[in-house]
């Protein structure tokens, strides 16, 4: 009987880990969840306690000697996304125009949320990714990454799929306001018919 138990123990442990897909990222400041829909890879990425010329980053890749990297900067209080490749420690070489498709950029109370896309393709196999906090700007450019906030090795971004229609409390609460303009909402269905006429 004990053989069983254990048997059936090691059975469900193996099943959730295969289940439990790194597809969100939490320290600090840094928040992140992505997604592949389509060979769509998806990322959002939250930065808080940034402020005016400062930048943030995440990066695609083994080491940093060669990134791949989404640079989120807010320069003049305007947020902007560049994204350009790494060679070592140094400044990224910037790409002529963003190699990724911005979906949204808001900047709000010193706070970045920006959402972008690109095809999963060389991110496709498991990697590492690099997520940095905000620093200052030097000049108008990131003068070096330095060392990220979250570094997560194995990262196998295909595992990830419906993660933005699904509801994950801890990065993604309810705002207790909706939980109650609901109920109000609710409280007089049927009582009041909108397409009466006065």
């Amino acid at each position: 009987m004990f053989g069983f138990l254990l048997g059936t123990l090691c059975v469900s442990l193996a099943i959730l880990g295969a289940q439990s897909a790194k597809c969100t990222a939490k320290s600090g400041d840094i928040s992140a969840r992505w997604q592949v829909v389509d060979g769509e890879l998806t990322v959002e990425v939250t930065t808080k306690n940034v402020g005016n010329n400062e930048w943030s980053a995440v990066g695609f890749g083994p080491d940093m000697s060669d990134l791949i990297v989404v640079i989120f900067q807010v320069v003049d209080f305007k947020p902007s996304l560049v994204t350009g490749t790494t060679q070592g420690y140094g400044a990224p070489a910037l790409d002529a125009s963003p190699s990724v498709t911005l979906q949204s950029l808001d900047y709000n109370s010193n706070t970045l949320v920006a959402r972008f896309a690109r095809p999963v393709g060389s991110l496709s196999t498991c990697t590492t990714w690099n997520f940095f906090n905000a620093q200052p700007l030097n000049g108008p450019s990131v003068s070096n990454l330095g060392s990220p906030e979250i570094q997560l090795t194995d990262v196998c971004p295909n595992e990830c799929t419906g993660v933005f229609t699904e509801r994950d409390v801890a990065y993604d609460p309810v705002p207790q306001a909706a939980i109650y303009n609901n109920r109000i909402s609710n409280r007089f269905n049927g009582i009041f018919d909108p397409s009466a006429a006065f």
